[in-house]
């Protein structure tokens, strides 16, 4: 089930954080300024406990994106990413990857996403892809 984030998800969020970007995880407050400045599009799936999270501005920027590694390749996150596109107000959908996460630029990769342009050094020391997908919403 897909619903908004809760305060008393955040310990279940830290977790799946920590596995899924052991080396740029957000931190608690990080979490708790996204639930309060994006509480609409902080989105979590639960089956009995938290299993993924997606938080997103309106205009379809993808923040993050994560799934706890026990339960990848499930469709955890494919079903957070329509709720993302069927929720926005804009007609593409952006997010940026680390160049060396291979998989996750497959994942997007086969949700239709082209890669658009190389920030270098986003991520500190690796360089990052923006990778855009139009969608049929209205801007």
């Amino acid at each position: 089930m897909i619903r908004r984030f809760e305060l008393t998800d955040l310990d279940e969020i830290l977790q799946i954080e920590a596995q899924a970007f052991p080396k740029s995880s957000y931190t608690q407050e990080m979490f708790l300024h996204y639930y309060h400045v994006l509480r609409e599009t902080f989105l979590v799936f639960e089956e009995e406990k938290v299993l993924a999270y997606i938080i997103f501005r309106p205009n379809g920027h993808v923040i993050s994106l994560a799934v706890d590694p026990a339960h990848r390749r499930k469709g955890f996150g494919t079903c957070l990413m329509n709720a993302c596109e069927s929720r926005c107000r804009s007609n593409r959908l952006l997010v940026e990857v680390r160049k060396g996460n291979i998989g996750a630029q497959k994942f997007y990769e086969n949700l239709g996403f082209q890669l658009k342009s190389k920030i270098r050094l986003y991520y500190g020391t690796e360089d990052a892809y923006v990778m855009e997908k139009k969608t049929h919403q209205a801007a």
